[in-house]
């Protein structure tokens, strides 16, 4: 088979009908070879895929499995092959947000939003991230955009959570307007109404707060701990009887936590 150099000198001496015929047969070689390989990366890239939602799959078994740790070595493997695996990202933020690791956490999903910016439960959960590290003016930011975004399908929970960040930093008109729009969108979110409580109590109001410890007991006796306990303290510094009630349901709902811990020591106290 003559070299490229040998087909190119054959070219030169051909008549010009020739050149042109050797040159379109050299741009068909040239042109065959380029799309070869770009098939070839394409090939390529699409199999780096395949095997990082493989790993995802596996890590997603395993952490409805339980297996957190297997979860997090898959979780991990889809990433370096494909950092820009949105479910990986967010599966991962979720895992280290339950183990109180939240500047992974954080890392995690600012990376979901970095690729997908309408993923609104990452986004919500950053914010919520942001509230456990008291990080507050970031945790409003991030829920303000959510309160923003008419495709958010629970609003209820950023402006509670948005109540809750205005709430902690003293801003108690801000914090009852949200946590009202809460209560409003959302009539049996028992949480809403038990932090309204918690607003008049900060602002001296203790018979507003009373009548929003008392609905939200109401909404929801089964499970719900805290208003148990922050009714209970106002009715004993009251001097009234029927704290010590409160204080031991709180301890029933849940025995075994710092709140039920907590109703123990006021349930010790004389009346």
């Amino acid at each position: 088979m003559a070299s490229t150099k040998e087909w190119e000198s054959e070219t030169m001496r051909a008549s010009p009908m020739m050149r042109v015929i050797w040159l379109l047969v050299l741009a068909a070689m040239c042109s065959v070879s380029v799309g070869c390989a770009a098939g070839k990366a394409r090939a390529e890239a699409d199999q780096i895929q395949k095997d990082a939602q493989f790993h995802y799959d596996m890590g997603a078994g395993y952490f409805e499995a339980n297996e957190v740790t297997h979860a997090i070595r898959e979780l991990t493997r889809a990433l370096e092959l494909n950092p820009d695996h949105t479910q990986a990202n967010y599966l991962l933020g979720i895992i280290y947000m339950g183990r109180r690791d939240y500047r992974r956490a954080v890392n995690h999903f600012k990376e979901v939003l970095r690729v997908e910016p309408s993923f609104h439960f990452a986004r919500n959960n950053l914010g919520t991230v942001y509230l456990a590290m008291e990080r507050w003016e970031e945790a409003e930011a991030e829920f303000l955009t959510l309160i923003d975004e008419t495709l958010y399908t629970t609003p209820e929970l950023a402006h509670n959570n948005l109540g809750w960040a205005y709430y902690n930093q003293r801003r108690f008109a801000e914090a009852l307007e949200h946590f009202r729009m809460a209560a409003f969108l959302a009539p049996q979110m028992c949480l809403a109404d038990n932090n309204q409580g918690l607003v008049y109590e900060a602002m001296g109001n203790a018979m507003e707060a009373v009548r929003y410890y008392r609905l939200a007991i109401e909404k929801c006796p089964e499970n719900y701990q805290e208003p148990h306990f922050n009714l209970g303290k106002i009715l004993q510094e009251a001097g009234d009887r029927r704290a010590r009630a409160h204080f031991q349901r709180c301890v029933e709902i849940q025995p075994r936590n710092d709140l039920a811990e907590r109703c123990r020591q006021y349930l010790n106290v004389g009346y």
